[in-house]
């Protein structure tokens, strides 16, 4: 793990709490077994995400971003499938509209209880 680079993700969270809060859509969708978190970024948004506990699926369903983690750099254009690793961390970008969506096996479906389970927590 790039310690380096991570250390930037965490000053640039930092510093973007200085600055007015993303108008980002969250929402949540479960079935059998499943929970999907679905984020909506508007163009020119930048979002530092939580450092996640599970490896799992995500997709870019439709925008261009770039993106930054410990792992890689990389510009994603929906559509696109990818796979998060334990203790990722990112920054995205999005150039334009964007909606990322994450997918996690779980029976759980309380938000607080999920979010204990699959991100690291922080303080804001």
């Amino acid at each position: 793990m790039n310690l380096a680079v991570q250390d930037k993700i965490y000053a640039l969270q930092d510093t973007l709490k200085e600055y007015p809060k993303a108008d980002v859509t969250v929402r949540h969708h479960f079935s059998d077994g499943m929970y999907a978190r679905e984020m909506f970024m508007p163009a020119q948004t930048c979002v530092v995400g939580a450092k996640h506990k599970t490896r799992h699926f995500y997709s870019v369903l439709n925008g261009k971003c770039s993106v930054v983690s410990v792992h890689e750099r990389e510009d994603i254009t929906g559509p696109f499938l990818g796979e998060t690793l334990p203790g990722t961390k990112r920054v995205i970008y999005a150039h334009t509209d964007c909606t990322w969506i994450t997918f996690h096996p779980t029976e759980l479906t309380d938000i607080d209880e999920l979010e204990q389970a699959l991100v690291e927590p922080e303080v804001v």
